[in-house]
């Protein structure tokens, strides 16, 4: 049977890809609000009103990360008592209001406040998808599932930086943000009315929950988690091995992931390029992650938890290779055109190889070891995450304005990948352990 046939046969084929559309374009817009600002950074830095700097927008860009944590924090919960739905639509909806008010500010305070509370109410959105995928999708689409959701973060990116950036070759930087603000009312309007909570609000049957431990075809109809307190799950959480390497390996790959916040700002001093054009430049990052995560959704389905350690662990060792690349490359000295191409292709690897690393497995872990509290769990992730990436964020500024200082940050990266790798790994070796249990 083929997809179009499919989909008109099977309502609930039907409304998962409906769900999947929903969660795609939402999470999408969302993303594009934060790196519409991120490509504007070049063009604002530029801006002699604003007297801004590298460390001032390192400041921002952390307040902007400990506005993710608080947003974690409460929307993880609210997501798993509340429903996705209603936490999803609200994220969106005070996403688009404070993204406006950033693009009509002309003071660092002011951004600051902006940007902090946008990225409270991005923070939602994550933790409302994991609610949502564990109520309407079984065990054995949750990887493709996550796949295709996090392929949207990129496509998102890659859109903010070849059309946001080629837009601000002609508009200024305010004009480019009202734009974003724009498009995400418009989506929220749409997901009010196509977007459900559960199969039963579609006449569906709704999906057993199931412990996520079991690799059979037919895993146990109940999850360890399913009458527990958020209390108890929480101490269960504490008292796993895999949540506190899971978390750790997230620490790393979040303050790699801090390159891309960073990454116009590198090209533009590193190669002499204008706003626009480093805008541009930096879509290679998300070029290459979509594709890999999108793809990596699926394969991810498909392999043993004992191949997994091989496949990611080795993703995560040619992504510190392409890191060591750009190390070694990178002379201020001496920039020019010869060697962009090669720092773009080393970027565009590296991409295609963390992504799936840092996405995948840490929300299949969250929605089959955490149930009906996988909201919860997610959102614990990704706060150990986001503060590693917030300190990193006002040193990494602080660092990039120092003389040579983009070689330090670079050297700062290559020994968290390194770190990274050994954490994800053992991640892996233990999750594989887990089945014998």
């Amino acid at each position: 049977m083929n997809f179009t046939t499919r989909l008109k046969n099977d309502s609930r084929f039907y409304w998962g890809v409906i769900l999947l559309a929903c969660m795609y374009g939402g999470y999408a817009v969302v993303n594009i609000c934060r790196a519409t600002v991120i490509i504007a950074s070049p063009a604002m830095l530029d801006d002699p009103t604003l007297e801004l700097d590298k460390t001032a927008w390192g400041a921002i860009l952390g307040w902007g990360t400990a506005g993710t944590i608080t947003g974690k924090l409460v929307t993880g919960i609210m997501a798993d008592r509340l429903g996705g739905r209603k936490v999803f639509l609200f994220s969106l909806s005070l996403c688009m209001l404070t993204t406006g008010m950033f693009g009509i500010m002309s003071k660092s305070f002011f951004f600051t406040v902006a940007f902090f509370i946008s990225m409270v109410a991005k923070a939602g959105a994550w933790p409302s998808m994991a609610n949502l995928t564990g109520v309407w999708f079984p065990k054995s689409w949750r990887g493709r599932a996550w796949g295709i959701i996090s392929s949207s973060s990129m496509s998102s990116w890659i859109f903010a930086s070849l059309a946001l950036g080629s837009l601000l070759l002609v508009v200024p930087w305010r004009w480019l943000i009202a734009s974003s603000a724009i498009m995400t009312g418009a989506v929220a309007i749409l997901l009010y009315f196509y977007l459900r909570q559960s199969p039963s609000d579609v006449g569906l049957e709704t999906i057993p929950s199931a412990d996520g431990d079991d690799d059979s075809e037919h895993p146990q109809q109940s999850h360890h988690l399913d009458d527990s307190t958020v209390g108890e799950a929480l101490l269960n959480f504490l008292q796993s091995p895999r949540f506190w390497l899971i978390c750790f390996s997230i620490m790393c790959m979040n303050i790699l992931m801090v390159f891309q916040s960073f990454m116009p700002l590198f090209l533009k001093e590193t190669f002499d390029l204008s706003p626009g054009k480093a805008g541009i430049a930096s879509s290679v990052f998300p070029i290459g992650s979509m594709f890999s995560v999108l793809v990596g959704g699926f394969i991810f389905d498909q392999l043993t938890k004992k191949k997994r350690v091989y496949v990611l662990g080795g993703m995560m060792a040619l992504a510190t290779v392409c890191i060591l690349i750009l190390y070694l490359l990178h002379n201020p000295e001496t920039p020019g055109n010869g060697t962009l191409w090669v720092a773009l292709s080393a970027i565009m690897m590296f991409g295609l190889m963390i992504t799936p690393c840092y996405l995948i497995p840490m929300n299949v872990f969250s929605v089959d070891f955490g149930g009906k509290h996988c909201g919860f769990l997610v959102c614990l992730i990704d706060v150990a995450g986001y503060i590693a990436s917030m300190a990193f964020e006002f040193l990494g500024g602080e660092i990039a304005d120092r003389v040579n200082g983009w070689q330090q940050f670079l050297n700062i990266m290559l020994k968290v990948s390194i770190i990274g790798t050994i954490t994800l790994t053992l991640f892996l070796i233990l999750d594989h352990r887990s089945l014998r249990k």
